[in-house]
């Protein structure tokens, strides 16, 4: 199952530099670029079925690390 994320940064540094770290993520089918604008970035993934998984999880850590937030 894929899952489509974004999260929003208050400058485009900072959405580039969640979108440097997370692209190198161990994520099945992992898609990373910019959002709707500048200060947004799309990720999409697939979702493991039958365990859990910790890849949302990481995301929204790394950006509230960044100032970001998912939207």
């Amino acid at each position: 199952m894929e899952n489509t994320v974004e999260f929003q940064f208050p400058s485009e540094m900072t959405a580039y530099r969640f979108l440097n770290t997370v692209k190198h993520l161990d994520a099945d089918g992992l898609k990373v670029k910019f959002g709707r604008n500048d200060h947004h970035v799309m990720v999409k993934y697939r979702y493991v079925v039958g365990e859990f998984d910790r890849t949302l999880s990481t995301l929204d850590d790394v950006a509230r690390e960044l100032g970001g937030e998912e939207v």
